[in-house]
């Protein structure tokens, strides 16, 4: 629930109608938060029959220790100290607050959302009831929606500023873009929040504002709009208050950013792919363009693999934010930071650390890569299987925007944006005819390789094209032995990285655990073991499966998953896992 300054819960009374009690409980910043009316009454009457202790049935539920006087969130363990005040009825009903808020100030505007988890409705009601009462709102609120911003400078105008969207343009000076989105994960407080703060100026004037909206991460929340005339000075004032009110960091420093404990930290932004003043692009809307010089099939492919819609919908289903940070705008440093993260989630998993040390990495990691849940507690990430879904989230980013830069500089010029894409992918893609040799052999090597564990869906060669990058040739290693052609699948959305920059190596700051035999490049002789690394489905069902030389040389046999397997011993170039499928030797050919 979002305690906002109009839905102030009432505290409940006590046994004195003179005086009413009010539960708090102590937050980051050392503020005491009131609790619901709800949870209030449920105090109260626990004291009042004399229990020590009672269960809070809020969100993950709390423990509450009425004599130590503590909170402890049922699922993460985090303990948190509580109180209760006796205040007069009038200063709750109709005084100044002043006893009621203890040390947290009631500010004009109530920007700190501490969205305490919403009480669970009883069981019971009756099926009428429950037919009248209106679906929560996370079924609407959290829809996943893909949007197109058409953009004036170097960052778009919120779309929620209605008053200045199409009207005013986000100030820029050089490199300094006043455009800021801060990001907050706490778990332990249901905590998902975000704050954008933007100055702008007016299309056709020298007039100044500064635009501010928080609240839940996939939610439209709160707003406020600040106008400062032709007063430059002013709102870059507002601009930097706000940011220092939020972060505790000055905007002037913020290259050397450093996130404070109990306030937001900065979702680093990539601005250089707008640096023209007055580009205006719209992805959705086709300009004219000269004819394109590619072959159907290569501009078939080239759609397929640049569409940016589809890779929104990709990291949608993943939770990524993509309102809060635009596809493409991540910086690299950003993602290298949410390596860093994982791999201190991967720490406390493998030495099983404290609920305390996980909960903080896992705040750590949602904070730096914005995720949206709707009104669900973000979850703790604990397993294996959870590291390796977040890993293949920053690869996909990674990838996504080395595409989104090469589809907006598409945009430019009379040439066909297809054709310009092909020339920055820097490779030649050359379709085989279906008839040709090559094709059919890679045919039957897809069919036969196909294990029968991965029944549940079949393969159907649709195109095939020679592919060869540019310098790549040079740095083969023709001198190992044992050359083989092994397949190698993944996201659409990793595509455009792939045949621009080859297959690549997981950064330093990744975790290990992702990677069965360590980090490195991938393959298998199995061409449905890769086939389940495109991640399709029946809605999209095309994906793209590499089929590449590569030179083994002496392999290192495992038959368990090492995750220190990229260390080689000594003579090994390669790692090879033996699985309890492999293809037929008989079917084995030469090309």
């Amino acid at each position: 629930m979002r305690r906002t300054r109009s839905s102030r819960a009432k505290p409940a009374p006590n046994s004195d109608s003179q005086a009413q009690t009010v539960w708090q409980w102590e937050g980051d910043d050392g503020q005491w938060e009131p609790y619901s009316s709800t949870a209030c009454a449920q105090l109260d009457a626990a004291v009042r029959a004399g229990e020590s202790s009672v269960t809070l049935l809020v969100g993950p539920g709390y423990e509450v220790d009425l004599v130590k006087m503590t909170q402890t969130n049922s699922v993460t363990k985090y303990r948190r100290k509580i109180r209760s005040l006796t205040v007069k009825a009038e200063d709750v009903n109709g005084g100044d607050g002043s006893q009621l808020t203890s040390t947290a100030s009631i500010k004009e505007e109530e920007e700190e959302e501490e969205e305490a988890p919403a009480a669970k409705k009883r069981r019971g009601r009756g099926k009428s009831q429950k037919e009248n009462k209106a679906k929560p709102s996370e079924e609407t609120d959290s829809k996943e929606v893909v949007k197109t911003v058409v953009m004036k400078g170097k960052a778009p105008v919120d779309s929620e500023c209605k008053a200045k969207v199409g009207k005013a343009f986000v100030y820029s000076e050089g490199n300094d873009v006043y455009d800021v989105m801060l990001n907050q994960t706490n778990l332990q407080f249901n905590n998902n929040k975000y704050y954008l703060i933007q100055l702008l100026q007016d299309n056709n004037a020298k007039a100044y504002s500064v635009w501010m909206r928080w609240g839940r991460v996939g939610k439209v929340g709160q707003n406020s709009l600040v106008f400062c005339g032709g007063d430059l000075a002013r709102a870059k004032d507002v601009f930097k208050k706000k940011f220092i009110d939020k972060t505790k960091n000055e905007w002037e420093d913020r290259a050397n950013f450093e996130k404070v404990s109990g306030k937001y930290d900065l979702v680093f932004m990539d601005y250089s792919s707008n640096d023209k003043e007055e580009d205006t692009v719209d992805l959705s809307t086709p300009v004219q363009k000269k004819p394109s010089q590619l072959d159907i099939k290569v501009q078939s492919l080239l759609e397929l693999i640049c569409d940016i819609k589809a890779m929104e919908e990709c990291v949608l289903e993943m939770k990524f934010d993509t309102r809060k940070a635009p596809l493409g705008k991540l910086t690299a440093e950003q993602i290298r930071a949410g390596y860093a993260s994982l791999k201190r989630i991967e720490e406390c998993v493998k030495r099983k650390g404290s609920n305390k040390e996980l909960l903080e990495a896992c705040n750590q990691f949602y904070t730096r890569i914005p995720h949206d849940f709707g009104l669900r507690t973000p979850p703790l990430i604990r397993t294996e299987e959870e590291l390796k879904e977040k890993i293949a989230l920053l690869e996909a980013l990674s990838d996504i925007q080395i595409a989104v830069k090469m589809v907006q500089s598409s945009c430019h010029g009379d040439e066909h944006p297809l054709d310009r894409q092909y020339r920055s992918l820097g490779c030649e893609l050359q379709p085989l005819a279906s008839d040709s040799h090559e094709f059919q052999v890679i045919e039957k090597y897809l069919q036969s390789t196909h294990a029968p564990t991965h029944s549940d869906y079949t393969m159907t060669v649709l195109d095939v094209f020679s592919v060869d990058r540019e310098g790549e040739r040079d740095r083969f290693l023709s001198q190992l032995h044992n050359r083989t052609l092994l397949w190698h699948g993944s996201r659409l959305s990793n595509w455009v990285g792939i045949l621009s920059q080859g297959l690549r190596v997981a950064p330093p700051e990744a975790p290990v655990t992702g990677y069965m035999f360590g980090k490195g490049i991938y393959f298998a002789d199995m061409s449905s073991k890769s086939g389940n690394y495109c991640f399709t489905s029946q809605k999209n069902n095309t994906g793209l499966l590499l089929l590449s030389e590569v030179a083994l040389g002496d392999c290192n046999e495992l038959l368990d998953a090492n995750y220190d397997a990229d260390k080689l011993p000594s003579g090994k170039h390669s790692t090879k896992g033996i699985g309890q499928t492999a293809p037929d030797p008989k079917n084995f050919v030469t090309l």
